[in-house]
């Protein structure tokens, strides 16, 4: 039987964004091999330079030659120990920007239902939500208008004292409307 993650992913037309101009990165949306699975989220570090103690998906910059797929493996291995010889690649979800110049793709993918994981000195904390957990939440909303006078829509999923926002958030928002029941 297929998974229904994976005919949703292989059945989708993916979104994709061109900005020259933006530094590439991926994330690895990771979720468990499980009936309801969990979505695999780190909180980082206060000692980074960037997005210091935010909840995110394992990922970084794209090194040179590196594919987002590549690169979001490669991180998650860095970052919290996942062994890339246990991950299912399900394809790529929609590319999405962050205000501070990244242009990132998200990778979609499955991994152990129990993953053997150990944190890096990035990472603080794993937290693995349930999907039909996040999907209860009803997320905040907040509405902010761009420099060329587009309005989008920003969410805050409050998880167990962790509030998930910003970029997380709305790769999360996408894929739990969007993904299979």
């Amino acid at each position: 039987m297929l998974d229904p993650w994976q005919a949703w992913a292989s059945g989708r037309q993916r979104a994709a964004l061109h900005l020259p101009d933006y530094r590439r990165a991926a994330v690895l949306v990771g979720l468990t091999r499980e009936a309801d699975p969990r979505v695999l989220l780190t909180v980082r570090s206060a000692d980074l330079p960037t997005h210091k103690g935010q909840v995110s998906f394992p990922g970084g910059s794209l090194d040179a030659g590196e594919t987002p797929v590549q690169a979001a493996l490669r991180e998650a291995q860095e970052e919290v120990g996942l062994d890339p010889a246990g991950v299912t690649v399900l394809g790529e979800l929609d590319d999405v920007f962050t205000p501070i110049g990244f242009h990132v793709t998200p990778v979609l993918a499955r991994l152990p239902a129990q993953p053997a994981l150990h944190l890096s000195a990035e990472v603080v904390k794993l937290l693995l939500p349930r999907v039909s957990d996040l999907r209860a939440i009803v997320p905040r909303e907040e509405q902010r208008s761009l420099p060329d006078g587009s309005v989008v829509t920003l969410y805050t999923y409050p998880w167990e004292g962790h509030d998930i926002w910003g970029m997380t958030a709305r790769v999360l928002h996408d894929l739990l409307g969007a993904g299979p029941r």
